[in-house]
């Protein structure tokens, strides 16, 4: 938990009650630019029987009128100033007409009619906010509104981050023949601070067992490592070895596609997930299993993305043992491919969404209604 000042709270998730100290408004106002009447003076007004009134005060906002209203009296108004002494209603200028100081009305009135009653919005002692609420920016307005100014939040979860494999260099560094920029440390931390996860980015980590071990308990000190590449099954995916020594394996693959060599287990009491090397597959992944898990630590509610039916404009299949997500765009109202490869971040990039396909699906005709999962609301 932390105390932040109310500037800086969007988007954070309250950690307590907050109720007001004062009735918001702190005063009866005018919902009207009029005049402050007493209903009673014009409950027979009608344009056939005008009403009039003697004007004796004008009040502006931030003033308060020394006047106590008496029969057959009004006092110009503003739209939001205190409501005078001896008033219970506004008529509103557009229903009188004015000549010096006479005003007659035209319209009859009700008690409190046009007029923003002490405390409508919030009284005294009301909950404002409670623990667990996300702060949206009307929230804040609310709480500003009664004059609180700081508010103790739950602290993001902080995400440890990083890449592994000899082939990766990070940028702006010159890129080797044979090397590749570092993809996944940049779309893995907009992932992990969209969703409420405070990111820090750790230098790549090559292929060496000792080296990972040591990157992995250096993680450890944050309270999520998130670390892609290196969990595969070739000679050089050391990750499970790596955990295995240190830490524990939860479960290593999953029969999904892209995406299925995906590890779960833990350094210490600190949750590790590991995502393929492959930019689309660990991007994938990072929208499936990563923003559910984090958000739920970082106490917000569940992601509800935007789901849209539409159909194929090609056909389509889905291997037979693994349920495949497809990235898609959107063209005319159908369903297109935007898939290249794994290891092509533009098949994301160029994505309006993704479908999921499961694995007894088989052949998929032109035409299939599917469910399109867009990006555009994460």
């Amino acid at each position: 938990m932390e105390t932040l000042s109310l500037a800086d709270a969007h988007g954070r998730v309250a950690a307590q009650d907050l109720t007001s100290a004062i009735d918001v408004p702190p005063f009866d106002r005018s919902a009207m630019d009029g005049y402050a009447v007493r209903a009673v003076d014009l409950h027979k007004a009608s344009p056939a029987a005008p009403v009039p009134l003697r004007c004796v005060d004008r009040v502006l906002t931030g003033q308060i009128s020394a006047r106590t209203l008496g029969a057959a009296e009004c006092i110009e108004i503003a739209t939001g100033a205190p409501l005078p002494a001896g008033a219970d209603a506004v008529v509103i200028v557009e229903r009188t007409t004015r000549t010096g100081d006479l005003v007659t009305s035209t319209a009859s009135i009700a008690s409190g009619q046009n007029v923003g009653r002490r405390g409508a919005d919030v009284a005294r002692g009301g909950t404002i906010v409670r623990a667990g609420d996300r702060l949206t920016p009307a929230r804040i307005g609310a709480l500003a509104a009664a004059g609180i100014t700081a508010i103790d939040v739950y602290a993001r979860p902080s995400v440890a981050i990083f890449v592994t494999g000899n082939e990766v260099v990070a940028p702006p560094r010159e890129l080797p023949p044979g090397h590749v920029y570092d993809v996944n440390s940049f779309t893995l931390r907009a992932i992990a601070e969209r969703h409420g996860g405070a990111a820090t980015a750790l230098p790549p980590v090559g292929d060496d067992i000792a080296a990972l071990r040591a990157a992995l308990r250096a993680a450890a000190a944050h309270d999520l490592i998130v670390c892609s590449g290196g969990s595969s099954v070739g000679s050089r995916d050391l990750l499970i070895d790596a955990v295995e020594g240190i830490g524990t394996v939860a479960f290593h693959g999953v029969a999904m596609k892209p995406g299925k060599p995906t590890l779960f287990g833990s350094i210490g009491l600190t949750p590790l997930l590991g995502l393929p090397g492959n930019p689309t597959s660990c991007l994938s992944n990072a929208y499936l299993l990563l923003v559910p898990f984090l958000r739920a630590t970082a106490r917000l509610p569940a992601w509800r993305p935007t789901q849209v039916r539409l159909p194929l404009a090609r056909a389509l299949a889905s291997p037979s043992d693994r349920h495949q997500f497809f990235t898609v765009r959107v063209v005319d109202g159908h369903v297109e491919p935007a898939f290249k490869s794994s290891g092509d971040i533009t098949s994301m990039a160029g994505a309006d969404g993704f479908i999921e396909i499961p694995s007894d699906s088989g052949e998929m005709p032109v035409g299939t209604p599917v469910t399109v999962t867009l990006f555009q609301s994460e």
